[in-house]
């Protein structure tokens, strides 16, 4: 794996040779989600992760991209880091518009709970992890490829998976409800002969 990388606008962070960041969804939660949705003071994450729309209309193979060249998030091979803000339906509604790009991130339907150990014999939930894949909008339909249709949409898998807190660490929350997501982009080669 290539080691992670990040820079801010103030500073550029410099990692040790080697490092790769690979944590645990507790320390996700822990050390970047929770802090960051609280506001705490002395919380490294803007200076870490950035903040990006992953339910926009770029294609998610060009924010890959972009992030890459820019070389301003925390990566590794195969993974990028981000928090996200989820969007209304409406603003009555509880449902979240899961579009991105041409297409929208569909959930495989399963969702795991992350857990923090407080001692040998407790057990506490502190957040939920989804995981959804990209599905271009009418792709039986759509036999020409557009431009921004490029050979990354189909020689990779496109995977995000989806942090949030759980519902009894919000009421220290900044954010209103559960709209502050730590989201990480993942990309699967696809086996060709397939």
């Amino acid at each position: 794996m290539a080691a992670a990388s990040s820079s801010s606008s103030s500073s550029t962070l410099e990692w040790p040779g080697g490092f790769v960041f690979d944590p645990l969804d507790e320390v996700l939660v822990i050390h970047y989600l929770h802090p960051k949705a609280t506001e705490i003071s002395d919380c490294k994450c803007p200076e870490v992760i950035p903040e990006r729309d992953l339910y926009g209309t770029e294609e998610p193979w060009l924010i890959w991209e972009k992030m890459e060249k820019a070389n301003n998030c925390i990566r590794n091979k195969e993974e990028m880091f981000f928090f996200t803000r989820l969007k209304r339906v409406s603003p009555k509604s509880n449902r979240c518009k899961r579009s991105i790009g041409k297409g929208c991130w569909k959930g495989d339907g399963n969702s795991s709970n992350i857990f923090y150990c407080v001692d040998q014999n407790e057990r506490k939930r502190i957040g939920i992890k989804k995981t959804y894949h990209y599905e271009h909008n009418n792709i039986k339909n759509d036999k020409s490829k557009s431009n921004d249709d490029d050979d990354n949409n189909h020689r990779y898998r496109w995977i995000l998976h989806e942090i949030s807190l759980d519902e009894s660490l919000l009421q220290h929350a900044k954010v209103l409800t559960n709209h502050l997501k730590f989201p990480f982009l993942s990309k699967k080669l696809l086996n060709m002969e397939d």
